[in-house]
C-alpha cells in the first residue's frame, strides 16, 4: 500500500497542472498527502483492527477534514445515516490497495474489496474498479507476469487495455470515474520498467493525475517488490505520524 501513497504524493501537484512527460521532480516543497492517502491508511486502520471501514473512513475524515475530498464523499463523512450513494467514482480503486495484501485468495481479495468499497461506491462500476485494482496486485504479489495480470484484468472487466500511453496521453483529460481512470493507470503500470517508472508514466498521462498514480504506483509496488528507499523515506517524510504508524504496523503484518 506505500505504493499508494507514493503515487498520491508525487502526483498531488500535478492534478491541476499536468505535466504531460516523464522528466519532472519527484518531490517538490508542496508535494504532500490527499485524501487518497488518507482513505488508504482509513482502510489498512480498519483491516488491522478488523473495524467498521465506515466507521473508521468518518474519524478520520474528522481528523483530516480539508484533505480534498469530493462532494458527495464530504456529505457522506458528515451525515453519519447515509449510506453508500451509487457511486463510480475512482476513489473507489485508490483507496483499496491495502485489500490486495491482507487476504489469501484471489476469491477473498476480490469479495473483500466489494465489502469496503460498496461502503459508499455501491455501482458496479465502482466495485468493478475497486476488485481490478486490488486483483491486480494480489496476482503481482504472488508473481504473475504483466501479461497474465492484464488478461486476468481483461477477463474480469470490459476495460480497454489495448491503447498504449503514447495514445492515451494527447486527449485525455480529468475524469474522476473508475471505468476512465484504472485502465489507464493499469496501462501506466504495464508500460513501466521499474517503480520510479511507473509513478512517472502515471503522472504523465494527465487527467486525475495524484489518484491515477496511486492507482498505478499500488500495483507497481507490489510488482516490482517494494518501492526504492529513498522514494519510501521522502514518502513517509510527507505523513504525519498517526499515518506513518498505521503503515509501519500495515507493513510489519502484510508486507513484502
Amino acid at each position: 500500500m506505500l505504493g499508494a501513497l507514493v503515487g498520491d504524493v508525487v502526483g498531488s501537484v500535478y492534478e491541476w497542472h499536468n505535466h504531460r512527460s516523464k522528466d519532472f521532480p519527484l518531490f517538490g516543497p508542496k508535494s504532500s498527502f490527499t485524501d487518497d492517502s488518507v482513505l488508504t491508511v482509513a482502510l489498512a486502520d480498519a483491516i488491522l483492527n478488523r473495524a467498521d471501514y465506515g466507521g473508521v473512513m468518518r474519524r478520520y475524515g474528522a481528523r483530516y477534514p480539508h484533505a480534498g475530498y469530493g462532494g458527495r464523499f464530504r456529505q457522506w463523512l458528515l451525515t453519519p445515516t447515509m449510506g453508500p450513494y451509487g457511486s463510480f467514482g475512482n476513489g473507489a480503486a485508490m483507496r483499496i490497495s491495502p485489500a490486495g495484501w491482507a487476504y489469501p485468495t484471489l476469491e477473498e481479495t476480490l469479495e473483500q474489496a466489494r465489502v469496503h468499497t460498496a461502503v459508499t461506491h455501491d455501482h458496479p462500476e465502482g466495485v468493478k474498479g475497486a476488485q481490478a485494482t486490488a486483483g491486480a496486485i494480489w496476482l503481482a504479489r504472488h508473481g504473475k507476469s504483466k501479461g497474465e495480470i492484464r488478461d486476468w484484468v481483461v477477463k474480469h472487466t470490459d476495460y480497454e487495455l489495448s491503447r498504449t500511453c503514447d495514445q492515451i496521453r494527447p486527449d485525455y483529460e480529468f475524469n474522476e470515474s473508475c471505468q476512465r481512470t484504472v485502465p489507464e493507470a493499469l496501462t501506466a503500470f504495464f508500460e513501466s520498467t521499474d517503480f520510479e517508472d511507473a509513478i512517472r508514466l502515471g503522472v504523465s498521462l494527465g487527467g486525475d493525475t495524484d489518484t491515477l498514480t496511486c492507482i498505478t504506483g499500488s500495483v507497481a509496488e507490489a510488482f516490482y517488490g517494494g518501492v526504492p528507499p529513498a522514494i519510501e523515506q521522502e514518502t513517509l517524510s510527507r505523513l504525519d505520524e498517526p499515518l506513518r504508524d498505521v503503515v509501519r504496523l500495515f507493513r510489519g503484518r502484510y508486507g513484502l
